[in-house]
């Protein structure tokens, strides 16, 4: 076994290494570019000035994609998983149109399940379901371990306005969190055919391998290990607490619903029903779950949630002196050197001067009062390095609430403009 492993292990990074010389890796690297690049735009228009290079961005997403590919390969040839390739590209394709509906149906699980269900009711395309809805809960399983683990990263401050339970709007911080990642990988396929550098797979493999295989593969068919490229992304709105914190119970979340799906598709290689039921799962589950969250970021609680005649710290600058202090987002700023602060003129007139010397009470999100000094004598303290939040900010971020259960209804009107314009 141990063997076995190893092999995988050496051809996988062998497949990936020369995966990154393909020109469709660097197209999705690419179009990630393009997207972190408007991110970058944002930024600069909420906070003046971007936090790091649109290089340092793409390079570092595209590490932790090169990551996530690796570990997608590993489960996928480990378990020995074989697909249709071509079964695969359906996803491609019905993904980019949903894209084209809205930017927010970019995902293997709503494309895999249109195609799965189409195939099972028209029996055309001729689609290897278990197969490419196993691959989707192994994608959706890695892309939350990346959401864990590099989901914050980046995160922008903005003031939204919300409309809670009581039908009264309330103004809040939150945290725009965006990640977009090239996942090079590699699949045991079959029935393929391609000039790219594919692998033949001669392999001291145990009796049980493969252990996912189509019903209609034959014993002697030529299995080959082939290099693709997918792209995940993470969008979220930290509104109930930090970026972190969010992110972290996305992956959990997002996790529980892969291997559920997981094990759905891997009962449909022997039970047929269970097609149908991981087909319609993948795009229902994954939908509910992002209702949900939406629910949340409109109706929940947040502890950037601003109230009267407070002052309230959504986010604090990296080395600044408010950093130095141990000042945290969520913090309610009292008094800064003993005189009491509930506006942010306040703070403004506090700093018209120079200080040398801080001293900050304040109360973090737990209620817990603290008391903060700092003093730097030799340059003298201009700011804190902070953006609060108060009831006179006013939102610069607008929370997409009309995109409940619009899926069916986006796709509708679409084809009605279509057929309208086509008939004038």
């Amino acid at each position: 076994m141990s063997k076995f492993f190893w092999q995988i292990f050496g051809l996988t990074g062998l497949s990936i290494f020369r995966l990154l010389f393909s020109w469709n890796f660097w197209v999705i690297v690419i179009l990630i570019s393009f997207l972190y690049r408007r991110e970058q735009e944002f930024e600069q228009a909420v906070l003046g000035y971007n936090r790091a290079s649109l290089l340092y961005k793409v390079v570092e997403s595209s590490i932790a994609g090169l990551v996530g590919g690796y570990i997608v390969s590993l489960i996928t040839l480990f378990f020995g998983i074989v697909v249709d390739v071509d079964s695969f590209m359906y996803l491609w394709y019905i993904a980019l149109i949903l894209a084209l509906i809205n930017p927010r149906y970019l995902c293997f699980s709503y494309a895999a399940g249109i195609i799965s269900v189409i195939s099972l009711i028209f029996k055309r395309p001729a689609v290897d379901i278990s197969g490419i809805l196993v691959i989707v809960a192994i994608l959706h399983f890695v892309e939350s371990l990346l959401i864990f683990l590099d989901g914050f990263r980046g995160a922008i401050p903005v003031v939204i306005e919300r409309r809670k339970k009581e039908g009264i709007f309330s103004t809040s911080g939150a945290y725009l969190m965006q990640r977009f990642w090239a996942i090079p990988m590699v699949i045991i396929a079959y029935n393929y055919q391609t000039t790219a550098q594919v692998v033949e797979i001669e392999l001291f493999e145990p009796s049980w391998w493969p252990l996912f295989k189509p019903q209609n593969l034959l014993p002697n068919a030529m299995l080959l290990m082939t290099p693709i490229v997918a792209a995940l992304g993470y969008g979220d709105l930290a509104v109930e607490d930090e970026p972190a914190v969010i992110s972290k119970k996305s992956a959990g979340i997002l996790s529980i619903f892969s291997i559920i799906l997981f094990i759905l598709s891997a009962l449909s290689y022997k039970v047929y029903t269970f097609k149908w039921v991981a087909a319609l799962f993948a795009p229902i589950a994954h939908e509910s779950i992002i209702l949900y969250q939406q629910k949340k970021q409109k109706e929940g609680d947040s502890i950037f949630e601003a109230e009267e005649n407070k002052i309230k710290v959504l986010y604090v600058e990296e080395n600044s002196v408010a950093a130095k202090m141990g000042i945290k987002p969520g913090d309610v700023i009292l008094s800064i050197n003993g005189i009491q602060v509930q506006k942010e003129e306040d703070i403004e007139r506090i700093f018209s001067d120079v200080q040398i010397y801080l001293w900050v009470k304040a109360v973090d999100k737990r209620g817990k009062m603290k008391e903060l000094y700092y003093q730097d004598y030799e340059n003298g303290i201009k700011n804190l390095g902070i953006i609060v939040i108060t009831k006179n900010v006013k939102p610069n971020y607008e929370i997409d609430t009309e995109s409940y259960f619009v899926f069916i209804k986006s796709i509708a009107s679409k084809i009605k403009r279509f057929l309208f314009n086509k008939t004038n």
